[in-house]
């Protein structure tokens, strides 16, 4: 195997290292000043010593590889993922003693500094290869996104701590930070017919047991959804699958070009990918759009759907530019599915003309429901919230200091269902 390419920086001296240049430096103009023949001598070692330090980082040479394992392979916001690095030195010296840090990109913080851990010398005539040394360390997870993680920089130190310089050895992986989402309750809400005219009663997050199907258990599924029943009778665990999927789709649009990077807009993704998947796991077909994700035109359905949705979710970011005319779509889309009027789920700021994008689709759905993230003044008479309650919204005022769950429960409460 050829010996990998590191990246380097160029070797500088350290705070150690410009002491002894300095007091060399001094001793030789003592030299002349006292004519004394032995300070000579001391000067010459004084600036040796930074000398072969500078000589030793820049000429040594290290010749390892690194392959990455991050377990789980994709993680959730503030779940803990360990990433595991395979270590082979392919060089005919030993690794001299480092400081080893993996570079991450910002939002995320990189470990500290630890002491590398010396590997052997690698002889072609006794290995066909290296032996694997194994070193693992928690990974940052507090922030959403894909994230390049690497490479490995040693900081290489002489040994009489003179000189520094920085190696990068390997390549760069990618994982995958998705969302948080949380567990909704399972709610009643009353959605109306097309028309308006008559209200009809429909479980939007839940079906009745007579409506009830049983299929084996997938991982991501819900502990509560386990039918026990159904399990006891085929031995293997298994899971409520509501029949009423069948022909209901509903839109989750988020806006996001309306937001600022910061916790209003990861507040807005959790909460798009908390319904997406509860939506999913109830039944429906859910279609999303505004995220940067699609144009709303593909239905995604549980199992692998929800999967796909929070992965969508993880890369998506304020930048994602939607036209009013793509929600629109999407909901004539999901129309042309459904029996009645789909259902539509907004998620919106409560910056200045927010609610000019979908303030009209409220007439095009059968439960129109908008979140409204930012501080808020549900009393006030002007603003996103009071423009989108005069559309027929249903509007929800929250702040990312708020709880989802007891969001989406106070929501069926307030209109006497749940």
């Amino acid at each position: 195997m050829p010996s990998p390419r590191p990246t380097r920086s160029l070797p500088r001296l350290t705070v150690r290292g410009w002491g002894f240049v300095a007091a060399g430096v001094a001793t030789l103009v003592l030299t002349q000043l006292l004519r004394r023949q032995e300070l000579a001598y001391l000067a010459c070692f004084l600036l040796a010593v930074p000398l072969f330090s500078f000589a030793w980082v820049a000429l040594r040479r290290i010749a390892i590889t690194v392959r990455r394992r991050f377990t789980p392979e994709t993680g959730t916001v503030g779940q803990a993922v360990t990433v595991s690095m395979f270590l082979q030195n392919w060089g005919g010296l030993r690794t001299p003693a480092a400081a080893w840090r993996e570079r991450t990109s910002p939002p995320l913080e990189s470990a500290p500094p630890a002491l590398f851990p010396p590997l052997e010398r690698y002889s072609s005539s006794t290995l066909d290869e290296p032996p694997v040394q194994r070193l693992d360390y928690p990974l940052d997870t507090s922030r959403r996104g894909e994230h390049p993680i690497g490479p490995l920089e040693l900081t290489l130190t002489d040994p009489f701590g003179c000189a520094t310089r920085r190696l990068g050895f390997g390549g760069t992986d990618t994982v995958l930070i998705t969302p948080t989402v949380y567990e909704l309750a399972r709610v009643d809400l009353r959605l109306s017919t097309g028309d308006g005219a008559e209200q009809v009663s429909r479980r939007l997050v839940g079906a009745g047991e007579q409506d009830v199907i049983a299929r084996k258990y997938l991982p991501g599924d819900s502990m509560r959804r386990v039918h026990w029943p159904a399990t006891a009778k085929h031995g293997e665990l298994m899971v409520r699958q509501d029949d009423q999927r069948n022909d209901q789709d509903a839109v989750i649009l988020l806006d996001a070009h309306s937001f600022l990077p910061g916790d209003d807009f990861e507040w807005a993704v959790s909460t798009m990918a908390s319904i997406a998947v509860h939506l999913m796991n109830e039944g429906f077909g859910v279609r999303l759009v505004g995220h940067g994700g699609g144009d709303g035109a593909e239905v995604l359905v549980a199992p692998f759907g929800a999967s796909r949705a929070v992965r969508e979710l993880a890369r998506t970011g304020p930048d994602a530019v939607h036209h009013a005319s793509d929600f629109r779509a999407a909901v004539d889309e999901a129309a042309l599915t459904s029996p009645d009027a789909p259902p539509v789920f907004a998620i919106v700021s409560n910056a200045r003309g927010a609610a000019d994008r979908i303030r009209g689709l409220a007439g095009m759905s059968s439960h129109a429901v908008v979140f409204v993230v930012g501080e808020t003044d549900a009393r006030a008479a002007v603003g996103p919230s009071a423009e989108l309650r005069s559309a027929g919204w249903t509007v929800v005022d929250c702040s990312p200091d708020e709880s989802l769950p007891v969001l989406w429960r106070s929501l069926g409460e307030a209109r006497g269902l749940a």
